[in-house]
């Protein structure tokens, strides 16, 4: 699942899928199932891995058109009667993950100006540090 790849911050775990088939009430395709797992995501708060886990459920229609009326139900495209479910379960799993992942409140807290564990940049490294000696450069150029 390449797109998962590129949010966790471990090796992919496993995660778990069942999906069914049925017909819903108006006679037409659905698929039903459920998804749930563990990814090691960076917490925004501290900067630190941390194991989320997730466990979502999900119903789509199935149709052949993407321009087929759904009434707003969220719904999946079949080519030639056939789903491709790696990326159909790949959606899933992006859509439960949080738009900020971070620990449970209280484990832990971001670094603070005062800690001394911290990694700040050096002063050096300040976008400004070159224009701060061009500026004492032009400074001491028009007192001369």
């Amino acid at each position: 699942m390449p797109r998962i790849l590129e949010v966790v911050s471990g090796p992919l775990g496993a995660v778990a899928y069942r999906i069914e088939f049925a017909w819903d009430d108006s006679g037409r395709p659905k698929m039903t199932g459920h998804v749930e797992g563990t990814l090691q995501l960076v917490c925004q708060r501290c900067l630190d891995n941390f194991d989320w886990h997730f466990d979502s459920s999900f119903e789509s229609l199935l149709v052949e058109d993407e321009h087929e009326v759904t009434d707003g139900q969220d719904a999946v495209v079949c080519f030639g009667g056939r789903i491709a479910l790696e990326p159909t379960v790949e959606d899933e799993v992006l859509l439960a993950l949080p738009n900020a992942p971070v620990h449970a409140y209280g484990s832990c807290e971001a670094p603070s100006a005062g800690d001394t564990n911290a990694q700040y940049p050096e002063e050096d490294s300040s976008p400004f540090s070159a224009l701060r000696i061009l500026r004492s450069r032009q400074e001491s150029d028009r007192l001369r």
